[in-house]
């Protein structure tokens, strides 16, 4: 049960890290792109402040998502091969 739920979050905090990522960002009206692709051209310097703290979110639900996930497959192997083990 724990890995399902752990499993659960981790797969909520991917979705979350790449909507964050795809959605665009922006600054004084200005159209600054998003994480995955900035804004053509020249881009003000109020976007780069704004894209890079999107960036570090962006990292922060990803290897919290995947940290998760890895937990809760390991969770789910160590619960089986103690099952095989003792029977």
């Amino acid at each position: 049960m724990l890995s399902r739920i752990l499993g659960a979050v981790g797969t909520v905090l991917l979705v979350v890290g790449v909507v964050l990522a795809v959605r665009p960002v922006h600054a004084g009206g200005d159209n600054c792109g998003s994480v995955f692709r900035p804004g053509e051209g020249i881009t003000p310097m109020q976007c780069d402040a704004r894209l890079n703290s999107r960036g570090t979110l962006v990292a922060g639900f990803g290897v919290g998502g995947l940290a998760l996930g890895i937990t809760a497959i390991t969770l789910t192997a160590i619960r089986d091969r103690r099952t095989r083990v003792t029977s």
